[in-house]
């Protein structure tokens, strides 16, 4: 069996990024007699941001083009799927013989109608615009509807991410609670040299404290920014300063006032001098910053699954997050609660994780929790194979 993976993701979307990141990484983990051969189509989106070159080292990845050599069997399967490519939607497949051409399954296809012969295995993200409605246009809910509905009407597994994903699903769509679904929670695996950088080094060379608690999203208006800031407020009146470091773009294509109201709370608690934002960062170096935080922070009010909690999870450190549906399922260790969207009930949690927590690394905790994070991406890597075989049987 051969799979196409669809790079999801870029620079509007780092996160999806690092969802493929961390597919690919899962996998090379396997056992070779496991390991299946990947195609990795990358878009023109994505063309030229140094993708092609990360993940060609990846063992068993094949970025997806056009074939050196097509055998005559190949280039007459490739005729007959055309003509019935053709006459099934009167639209013409792509001349040349690519990598893709020769998958059995793809994933994750993220829409309807994509092209290609092989068994798509769909994934929705979340359904962050059913719950906050507010952060959408009209157009853009309408659209999101319509575009899903096309989706689900097309024969195939759909993956998602959490339970909590799954219940949304069932919630805003129930027409298709028949369609397969399969939970296929995603985790961080790490390579070898990102454990092997000074974490120290990496925060002296960006001017941070020696101590501080580390807030890793991008500034989108339901990552909880404004309880954060809030809660720091709420916490420097009471003389606890705490330096926050962010990271992240700063970029919400719904909104061109949140920026503008963060900047209002920063300015009502006289915060700048706590707020270090260090915008988008290599991967690498971000990775440190996780290391060497006494305290990450996840205030958001809505994930399918977070990224972050898995970071800190693969790298053990202490995290204060929203008591959200889909961060209780991933339950952290080390993990303190607060009432989403509750600055006080944060800077209380804050306040005390603060009082004891110390500037990373703990070595000893770090490499439990690396042994942890293996065996979490060996298990991810295996459902994800169960998945596309028991796709490319159906």
């Amino acid at each position: 069996m051969k799979i196409l993976i669809y790079l999801t993701g870029g620079t509007h979307w780092i996160g999806g990024v690092q969802y493929t990141r961390n597919l690919l990484r899962a996998v090379s983990l396997l056992p070779a007699q496991e390991r299946p051969a990947l195609v990795l189509q990358i878009g023109r989106k994505n063309t030229g941001q140094g993708y092609e070159e990360e993940f060609s080292h990846y063992p068993g990845v094949v970025i997806d083009g056009p074939l050196e050599r097509g055998s005559a069997i190949r280039s007459r399967i490739l005729d007959l799927a055309r003509r019935a490519w053709k006459r099934s939607t009167g639209k013409d497949l792509r001349q040349k013989l690519l990598h893709s051409d020769e998958c059995d399954v793809a994933f994750p296809a993220k829409g309807p109608n994509i092209p290609g012969l092989a068994q798509k295995v769909y994934w929705v993200p979340d359904f962050q615009y059913k719950h906050f409605p507010q952060f959408f246009s009209e157009d853009e809910r309408r659209s999101r509807d319509a575009f899903y509905g096309k989706m689900f009407d097309e024969s195939g597994i759909l993956v998602l991410s959490s339970e909590a994903v799954k219940a949304d699903f069932i919630r805003f769509f129930p027409t298709y609670s028949q369609k397969p679904v399969r939970i296929l929670h995603f985790s961080s695996t790490l390579h070898d040299e990102e454990y092997a950088l000074d974490p120290v080094a990496v925060c002296a060379k960006h001017g941070l404290p020696e101590k501080f608690v580390y807030l890793p999203n991008q500034m989108w208006q339901h990552k909880g920014f404004d309880a954060a800031f809030r809660a720091l407020g709420i916490l420097k009146r009471a003389e606890v300063i705490i330096p926050l470091v962010l990271t992240g773009s700063s970029e919400d294509y719904r909104s061109n006032d949140y920026a503008r109201q963060l900047e209002e709370i920063l300015t009502e608690y006289d915060l700048q001098d706590q707020i270090y934002r260090l915008g988008v960062l290599p991967r690498s170096e971000q990775l440190q910053l996780f290391r060497r935080a006494a305290v990450v922070l996840q205030p958001s009010r809505f994930e399918g699954w977070s990224t972050t909690v898995e970071d800190t999870r693969a790298l053990g450190r202490p995290i204060v997050l929203s008591n959200i549906d889909v961060h209780l399922e991933q339950a952290p260790p080390n993990a303190s609660y607060f009432v989403v969207g509750d600055q006080k009930d944060l800077a209380d949690k804050l306040g005390k994780a603060w009082l004891t927590a110390e500037a990373g690394p703990d070595f000893k905790q770090e490499d439990a929790a690396r042994k942890s994070a293996n065996l979490n991406s060996l298990a991810y890597a295996r459902t994800f194979l169960s998945i596309m075989r028991q796709a490319h049987r159906e």
